[in-house]
Formats: structure tokens, sequence, C-alpha cells
């Protein structure tokens, strides 16, 4: 009993002592009340300081994004959002200077003063598309029509609009050498200019791929190495004369020359290519759709694949079917950022277009 009562007083001591160190602490000085007080005052001012940071980064990702080239899943380059920013898509003009400045009066980014190539770009930050076959078969009007799409990108890009082209099987040989005729070197030069950036073999533009044949999911991956830049890069060398043809540039299952999506097979079973060759490529480039010319739709500008895939050759040249010979026109039209898709067509139209 005696061991018990002593462990209790133990027990009632220690508590007392504890209790008095609770009081103590209450009593502390103020100073010492105070600090959890600034420590808190120090952590929000840090977390305002980083939330300005973020935002300051963020404010500059998006003013210099126009300028950057962004990566999708498979780290292939494609331009910013456009926004507001529309993109025109024109099909295959064949060397027709007049076809291709009736498609951007079309459009609303040229204005005409005569039937040539006299244009005002008001387009302001517009991109024009030019899906490829810009020329035709190295006759002289192909000279007039490049010199005419020199002038309006060059209009364009003053406005901070842009032109693109990709090249058809129709360009390969009569563009890069109608450019350096145009370009010789100078007497102290090695080479004159460099061939333009702005047309190569495939072009991104909102999550569109625009190509001029069709780009099948086995051609990228084993013969184009699996990277979409690579590619443009490399056709873009060999168009300056400063690298060796690409191996995919001449096959007839190319980017270039190949109808995949645009003959009518595909119409006939376009459910096989759909889910078996292009929602794997898409989804591994991050994109939503693909454009292509290079097979004349004379019914007009069509869609297939619940519209990832578009065709946008209807014959505009006078030279290849009935709707160059009449005036007739179509583009595509891509608004916010490619969220909406539009055909524009003249009041001329031939009979089988909707």
């Amino acid at each position: 009993m005696a061991e018990k009562g002593s462990m209790l007083r133990r027990r009632q001591s220690s508590h007392q002592q504890n209790h008095t160190a609770i009081e103590e602490q209450d009593d502390a000085p103020t100073d010492s009340k105070r600090r959890p007080r600034r420590s808190s005052a120090l952590i929000f001012f840090a977390a305002v300081v980083a939330a300005g940071i973020f935002v300051t980064c963020l404010a500059l990702r998006s003013s210099s994004s126009a300028d950057r080239p962004l990566r999708g899943n498979n780290a292939e380059t494609q331009t910013a959002p456009t926004g507001n920013r529309r993109v025109i898509a024109v099909g295959d003009i064949h060397g027709d200077m007049n076809a291709l400045v009736r498609a951007l009066t079309l459009a609303k980014v040229v204005t005409p003063r005569d039937n040539h190539c006299d244009i005002t770009w008001t387009g302001g930050t517009d991109i024009v598309v030019q899906i490829g076959d810009l020329l035709n078969r190295a006759e002289p009007r192909d000279e007039e029509t490049l010199s005419c799409i020199v002038e309006i990108e060059r209009q364009a890009r003053d406005a901070g609009g842009q032109v693109m082209v990709t090249v058809g099987d129709h360009d390969l040989h009569n563009a890069p050498n109608l450019w350096h005729k145009w370009y010789p070197p100078g007497e102290e030069e090695e080479e004159g200019p460099p061939f333009p950036s702005w047309i190569t073999a495939a072009h991104v533009v909102d999550r569109t791929l625009f190509v001029h044949g069709s780009l099948a999911r086995s051609i990228f991956e084993n013969v184009g190495g699996g990277s979409l830049q690579h590619m443009i890069d490399a056709a873009h060398a060999w168009l300056s004369q400063t690298g060796e043809k690409p191996l995919w540039i001449g096959r007839p299952d190319g980017p270039i020359w190949s109808r995949l999506y645009s003959n009518r097979e595909s119409d006939e079973d376009p459910q096989h290519r759909c889910e078996e060759d292009l929602s794997p490529l898409l989804e591994e480039l991050n994109l939503g759709r693909m454009v292509v010319g290079h097979t004349v739709r004379r019914e007009g500008i069509s869609s297939i694949c619940d519209g990832r895939v578009w065709r946008i050759d209807v014959g505009l040249s006078s030279t290849e079917t009935r709707a160059g010979k009449i005036g007739a026109s179509e583009v595509l039209e891509l608004r916010d950022g490619g969220t909406i898709v539009n055909v524009l067509s003249t009041d001329v139209k031939l009979a089988s277009w909707k």
C-alpha cells in the first residue's frame, strides 16, 4: 500500500508539473505569442510572390507561342492555336493563276484589282494553305503563278498572316527549278536565296495535317522514321538542293502520290482505312484531322472518317474540269482553332456540288 501511495503521489506531482508548464506557456511574452502569426504572414507573402511569377510565365509563354512550335505526343511540330484567325485551305491549282486569285477572293483574304495577280492582302492574320500542285508541267504560266503566290506570301507575312504550300507531284521539280532560275548565285556567292521554308511536304496548323496526297501510317513509321518533322525537314533540304532525296518522295504510296483517302475505294470501304490506319496515326501525332488534295472530287469538297479527312481538290484549274472553265470555286475554312469547319463556295458552281 505504501508503494501504491508513493506511486500515486509521484503521478500527481508529475501532473502538477505539466499543468504548470502549460500555464507558463500561456503566460509567455507577447513576442512569443506573435511568432506564429509572423510565420503565417511570411507564408502568405511567399504564396503571393509565387503566384505572380507563375502568371508572368504564362503570359510570356502565351505571347511567344506563335513563334515557338508546340509538341504533340510524338514530338511533332505544330503551330500554336490560332484563335480568331482563320485557316483557308485551297485545292490543286495546276498553274492557273486566275483560279488561285478567285479562290483567295472567295475566302476574302485578297482583293483583286484585275484578273491577274494585282491584288491586296486583306486577310490580316489569316493562314492560307495551298494543298499542292500549285504548278502544272513546267509551262510558261507556272512562272507567273509561282511569282503570284510569292507576292501574296510577302503581303500576308507583312500583315501578320501566313501562306503555305504543300508540295504536290507537279511541284517536285518545277518549283525548285523556277526558284533557282529566278535567284541564281551572285558573282561572289556560292548560292542564291534559300528555297522558301513555306513550300514543303506537309504543314500542321490547328491540329490539322495538310498533305498533298495522303499520309499512310506504314509510310510514316517505316519509311519516314516515325517523325513528321524529320520528313518535312528532309523534303525541304532536297527541294533546297542541300540534301538527298528522301526515299518516300517518289513512292506511289508516299504522302505526295498516295490516294489512300481520296480515291473511290476510300468511299466504298472507309471503315478499314479510318480505324486501322488513320485513327492510330492521328493519335500518335496528336492531331485531329488530315486535309488532302491530288484527286479531283467532282462532287465538291467532301469528308470521310467522321470529318477527320477532308478532300479539297475540286478541279479549280481551267485545264482540269469544268469548274475552272465556268469560274466556280470552293475552299475549306477552319475557324476557332480548327473546331469549326466550313465549305465556302462561289455562287457559280457545278451542278454536282452540294
